[in-house]
């Protein structure tokens, strides 16, 4: 029987009218699963706070803790400083570019006059050979301003890359929270050191949550994914929430012993995995739940 496209409450309906007369559509029980992150440190240092308790929902982006910033400040004030002697650097080598161009047009324009005049006899080499070594000399003075301009620049370059990386360092001295969900576990309190990749919080993400339950053979051709479900908490309520087959294991495998069915253990069965949105946060991690199938 398959009841897509219909309400929530009229599936609700019928396939609760269905239970009280036989138990067909009770495809199995299991426990509320989430998916679970573990939040890590990525500096070392102590901790100073943890801005998160158990129980706590956070939104993505919220600050879990703060990890000690004294050094990381420190090192960030040191870098502004060599950043701000660097761009002197540059504004020095570019004042002297420009002193270079200006020597340089000069010279220039003389070693061309003096060659003129030396073609009509009005200059003798003495004035040339003076002319022309100026000139020389005011092109290669020109050619190491630029050289110390590249170098300025790479220097800043190399100053505002590692700046950069301390900014870094220093944003992960405040774990954030990835996505929306719950803290189900803490793993540290403050004053204890932490490394890189120690476990500081796990969150849960509660606003869609699932149950696995497991299907024999001869009941696969019933159920397709996206098909809708239910999922009973047993706490009384009419109307249950809904939710959707997610996935189909592709292999079957024995009945694992905390779950049961209609069917012997030792059968052979099929995971089914059904996903339940959980915006109202009805349904708890581990709470037993009995799963209906259309």
């Amino acid at each position: 029987m398959k009841l897509i496209g219909y309400s929530g409450l009229l599936m609700t309906a019928i396939l609760m009218a269905s239970c009280g007369n036989n138990q067909e559509n009770a495809t199995g029980s299991g426990f509320i699963e989430a998916t679970e992150i573990l939040i890590s440190a990525e500096t070392a240092g102590k901790l100073d706070r943890l801005y998160c308790d158990e129980g706590k929902p956070v939104e993505a982006g919220d600050t879990l803790g703060m990890i000690d910033t004294v050094t990381i400040a420190l090192q960030i004030q040191k870098a502004l400083t060599l950043q701000s002697a660097s761009e002197t650097q540059v504004t020095t080598a570019t004042l002297a570019i420009q002193q270079a161009d200006y020597n340089y047009d000069l010279a220039k324009k003389e070693y061309q006059r003096v060659s003129a005049l030396i073609k009509t006899g009005s200059a003798n080499q003495q004035m040339f050979d003076q002319t022309e070594n100026a000139y020389n000399l005011a092109g290669l003075a020109r050619k190491q301003a630029t050289a110390a301009l590249q170098a300025a620049h790479a220097d800043l370059a190399r100053v505002e890359a590692d700046l950069a990386l301390l900014h870094d360092q220093r944003a992960k001295c405040f774990p954030t929270a990835p996505v929306n969900g719950v803290i189900v576990e803490t793993y540290i309190d403050a004053g204890e050191l932490v490394t890189p990749g120690k476990a500081l919080v796990k969150l849960a993400q509660l606003d869609t949550v699932w149950v696995k339950v497991y299907v024999p053979p001869m009941d696969l051709t019933e159920i397709a994914l996206g098909d809708q479900a239910l999922v009973d908490p047993e706490d009384g309520r009419k109307t249950l929430p809904q939710g959707y087959i997610s996935h189909i294991a592709d292999q079957a495998e024995f009945t694992p012993k905390n779950v049961q069915t209609k069917d012997a253990r030792a059968d052979l069965v099929y995971a089914v995995k059904i996903t339940v949105p959980n915006q109202s946060g009805v349904l708890k991690i581990g709470m037993p739940v009995t799963v209906y199938l259309p």
